[in-house]
């Protein structure tokens, strides 16, 4: 065992072959606090009462949609396959007619979020259920998006970029909980259990000028905010990149960020998601709901977030 930048403070990693294996013992963990068969992980937090003192941030009735265009051209990971779509329709001789879509995609295309079953290490998902029982190419029997029906509650925007002064971060910045408090006080905003958080690195922006560079890495969270969400009982993390973390290239040599918060922490993670106009109206805080397709044993799905203030 040995000591690691990559991971959370104070986790001990070992590394054999190339593969890296994290100690769930030293990293923070939701494991077994909602009971051992639970699938929802951080879900369990939006009680009732906290759905609906969130729902009296709705003051003027503007609904915001977070979701990028559903298309080929849309920003996903290089190495997945592009968004296919085709239309077919009828059109008789009296010129009366009807039409589809036939769909072909990564469940992790466009502005998605992440099941709790999208990633794991030594073996576990999330709770502690067997990869190999519970995953296969039919699926998840765990921990599936089709377990999370949906997420309503209070969202707090952090508009880093904003914060720093700059039009965005630059590939490969990392954002650690000491600024993520310095953005928070600097707006005002308080952050408690149950909030979701929305977190603006400008990186989106790249995307629109400079695909390839937008391809190749990403600002982002880095493992120091892990223990600061659990601290703070946040229930999803959502940003304007690839994948929330810090990535110096696509693909990296590991997502450690993404493993803690999935596998330990039952954290859900959104991603490309349109933050510049929240920003730019000065939003920090908001009634946000955001509803996954019912994909059975899915470990993923794409969505169209929605904030209203």
């Amino acid at each position: 065992m040995l000591r690691d930048d990559a991971a959370p403070d104070g986790v001990l990693v070992h590394r054999e072959n190339g593969t890296v294996t994290y100690r769930r013992d030293d990293v923070p963990s939701n494991w077994g606090r909602w009971g051992a068969a639970d699938q929802l992980g951080c879900l369990n937090l939006l009680t009732d009462d906290v759905v609906r003192r969130a729902a009296t941030l709705v003051r003027l009735g503007k609904v915001y949609s977070l979701g990028m265009p559903l298309e080929a051209a849309g920003p996903q990971w290089p190495m997945r396959h592009k968004t296919w779509r085709v239309t077919t329709y009828r059109n008789d001789a009296e010129r009366k007619g009807s039409a589809d879509d036939v769909i072909t995609m990564h469940s992790h295309s466009g502005t998605h979020i992440d099941a709790l079953s999208h990633v794991w290490y030594d073996g576990k998902l999330y709770n502690g259920f067997d990869v190999g029982e519970h995953l296969s190419s039919a699926g998840a029997t765990r921990n599936s998006i089709d377990r999370l029906p949906s997420i309503a509650g209070r969202a707090v925007l952090l508009d880093v970029a904003g914060h720093r002064g700059v039009d965005h971060l630059e590939l490969g910045e990392a954002i650690g909980a000491a600024e993520l408090d310095a953005c928070a006080g600097a707006t005002g905003v308080e952050i408690g259990a149950g909030d979701i958080l929305l977190v603006r690195t400008g990186w989106l922006r790249v995307f629109a000028t400079d695909r390839a560079r937008f391809d190749r890495g990403e600002p982002g969270l880095d493992t120091s905010t892990l223990a600061w969400l659990r601290e703070r009982d946040i229930v999803a993390v959502g940003s304007d990149n690839h994948g929330v973390e810090v990535m110096a290239t696509i693909p990296p040599a590991d997502i450690p960020f993404h493993r803690v918060a999935i596998r330990d922490l039952g954290m859900y993670l959104l991603e490309n998601l349109r933050l510049d106009e929240l920003a730019a109206d000065g939003v920090r805080e908001c009634f946000f709901v955001v509803a996954p397709l019912r994909l059975t044993s899915g470990v993923g799905s794409p969505i169209n977030p929605l904030a209203i203030v």
